[in-house]
């Protein structure tokens, strides 16, 4: 029985049959498909392929997914050295080489991978990182594009799209402190219709302010939220560092700052409610732990913090918690569990929360360290810190 994909019969000579690992005949398979073409004659193999990848290429999309498994694919009628590394990889191509389909153009891996999987990756050609040139689907992230597998069950975000709908502002401004006597840039977002109001809203500070409005589409999410009346309007703060590694990295100073200078002027020019659980601070990987840092020092200020892919694995961050009082603030926590050390250390300061009786949220993804996890969950902490009653969602948008 030949495998189910279109191949011109007219294109194919000679008897060959398909014999899948279990001798099951009635479904295709890609193991299938290998056997069928390592038992075709020379002269057919390229055609099976060629037939297959235009199939793929109408039906499932690249990477070619089939049940758990992902397969990765790459064309190339050389003899090139292929790998892949990714999220799953700990973006290390060593050992992770393709298998060259003998007498055709086709390289290929597979890997297992749970069903509502979203994972980062690219292909190293000959030593060079190339994105996969047959998946059209990418990622932006601090370093440029990856490419990105979904898989079967992932929901894409519906939130991180432009839409149709009222848009927030965002004006600019470069605030110079005297703790530090650094400057930097702040960008605020205020919600439609701020200036014909006069309301007080809540605010929500974002380290790394500058990547979460271009890689954490943090303004479509806003947007969308308020529009949807899933959280009320808010203000959103967005800082960037002066040096990240330092700053966000225990950096008592920055922190002074942060409260002392940058909180007080944002109040003192928009029309903030200037009460803990009104504002809160969120940020990603070192910006988390920041966040978290923030929050356990300045409860007074930070009644809410958003802690995305925290690097809480050093320092003494977990031990402060452990070490305090329950504080009347909310905190959500999330990790990927292909990010090793995060999840794990994330794992280990939950357990202090939950025994504690702290009020928390916990979420874990089957995903990587990416911006592409963290834009498609911003929404899981703001409607965790501010929800509304109203949670239905119009399905034209």
């Amino acid at each position: 029985m030949a495998p189910e994909f279109p191949v011109d019969p007219q294109s194919i000579t000679g008897d060959f049959s398909v014999n899948t690992p279990n001798s099951e005949q009635d479904e295709f398979t890609f193991n299938a498909f290998i056997i069928s073409v390592n038992q075709a004659p020379a002269a057919q193999k390229q055609a099976l392929v060629d037939s297959f990848m235009q199939w793929v290429d109408t039906t499932n999309g690249f990477p070619y997914i089939e049940y758990s498994t992902a397969y990765f694919l790459y064309i190339n009628g050389s003899n090139p050295t292929v790998a892949v590394a990714g999220d799953f990889t700990g973006w290390d191509p060593s050992g992770q080489q393709f298998t060259h389909l003998s007498g055709t153009n086709l390289f290929y891996r597979g890997y297992q991978f749970e069903l509502d999987a979203r994972l980062d990756y690219k292909y190293v050609v000959n030593g060079s990182w190339i994105l996969d040139p047959l998946n059209p689907n990418t990622c932006s992230g601090g370093f440029g594009p990856n490419s990105e597998l979904s898989m079967s069950n992932y929901m894409q975000p519906p939130e991180i799209q432009s839409y149709t709908i009222p848009h927030g502002n965002i004006s600019q401004s470069n605030f110079s402190d005297t703790t530090q006597g650094r400057t930097r840039t702040v960008q605020i977002y205020t919600p439609p219709g701020y200036g014909a109001s006069e309301l007080s809203y809540r605010s929500i500070y974002f380290h790394d302010g500058s990547e979460y409005l271009t890689l954490g589409s943090a303004r479509n999410v806003l947007d969308y939220l308020i529009y949807h009346e899933l959280i009320p309007p808010v203000i959103g703060v967005f800082v960037d560092p002066t040096n990240r590694n330092e700053e966000y990295s225990y950096d008592l100073d920055f922190m002074e700052m942060f409260i002392t200078e940058l909180v007080p002027w944002v109040d003192s020019e928009y029309r903030t409610i200037a009460e803990a659980d009104s504002r809160a601070v969120a940020g990603v990987s070192l910006g988390g732990l920041t966040s978290l840092l923030f929050t356990i020092q300045h409860p007074e200020v930070f009644g809410n913090c958003g802690a995305y892919s925290s690097a809480i694995w050093f320092g003494d961050l977990i031990q402060q918690y452990a070490n305090s009082a329950v504080l009347p603030v909310k905190i959500y926590l999330d990790a990927g569990t292909y990010e090793s050390s995060i999840y794990n250390s994330s794992a280990t300061l939950l357990e202090t929360l939950d025994s504690n009786g702290w009020d928390h949220q916990w979420q874990v993804w089957h995903e990587g360290h990416s911006w592409g996890a963290w834009r498609a969950h911003l929404d899981e902490s703001l409607t965790y810190f501010w929800p509304l009653a109203t949670t239905g969602i119009d399905d034209r948008y």
